[in-house]
């Protein structure tokens, strides 16, 4: 079920990396998400990023995100999806990713383990009811999976580029491997949650599925700062549109230890 970088992951874009993190270790990013129907935006339901360390690996870190649905909506289509990375801590590639979607009636998880002595992903598959099976994937270099990217992301310095710069990126999603690109389109400035802050904006590429068109149908804004907090996320859907704020007072960004 290719959906780009499916609801969750419409809340962040990919990239870059340097030697050394410039943002905390540990972080807690909590987003609303909405609706175009009309001209009207309706508060649809709530994302939540998760950063720790990782209890499986050393050096590396965890990150979780879980999308849900507002009980209002659930009648209409429930929504209930989790993302796990393991990751290393300065590089972000991926030891271990798994999916969880329970999208409607669609019900799914997806298990890769990352095997980069022997350049494999091993991935167990499982439509609940239907089947399951294991897939084995050739990992190419510099692959990220659909979490991981995004963290990758924040380490990039806009500063080396020019408006409508393409940037390469490659990653997992449901056992392919995508060569995919974001265009950095400059500096604007935006109202969150009552203040306007100055951000990196950019479009990343999708892979066409069930809810995204393909293409470049998605802006995200981050924050240009130091800890280039993604601020606001806007994608076309195959019906209507959707966005995602982030919601400060329920977010955490951490001391690093």
């Amino acid at each position: 079920m290719k959906k780009g970088f499916i609801f969750l992951s419409l809340l962040l874009g990919c990239m870059a990396l340097n030697a050394q993190s410039k943002y905390p270790t540990l972080e807690k990013l909590v987003y609303d998400g909405y609706y175009n129907w009309g001209f009207i935006w309706i508060k649809a339901g709530k994302v939540e990023f998760r950063q720790t360390k990782s209890e499986k690996y050393p050096n590396a870190n965890c990150l979780e995100a879980v999308g849900t649905s507002l009980p209002f909506w659930d009648s209409f289509f429930t929504l209930r999806d989790t993302l796990i990375s393991h990751h290393d801590r300065m590089t972000f590639f991926p030891y271990e990713f798994s999916r969880m979607a329970h999208e409607g009636s669609y019900h799914k998880t997806f298990n890769y383990k990352f095997n980069y002595a022997d350049s494999l992903v091993i991935g167990d598959v499982h439509r609940i009811g239907k089947f399951r099976r294991t897939d084995t994937v050739q990992l190419k270099p510099d692959t990220y999976d659909m979490l991981s990217v995004a963290w990758w992301a924040r380490e990039l310095d806009f500063g080396d580029y020019e408006a409508n710069d393409l940037i390469p990126m490659r990653i997992l999603i449901d056992s392919k491997i995508y060569d995919l690109y974001i265009r950095y389109l400059g500096v604007e400035k935006i109202k969150v949650a009552g203040q306007r802050r100055e951000c990196y904006v950019f479009s990343p590429l999708l892979v066409e599925g069930d809810v995204f068109k393909g293409g470049e149908g998605m802006k995200i804004w981050v924050s240009k700062d130091e800890l280039r907090l993604p601020l606001m996320v806007e994608a076309k859907i195959l019906i209507g549109s959707v966005k995602a704020l982030l919601v400060p007072d329920e977010s955490e960004v951490l001391i690093r230890e």
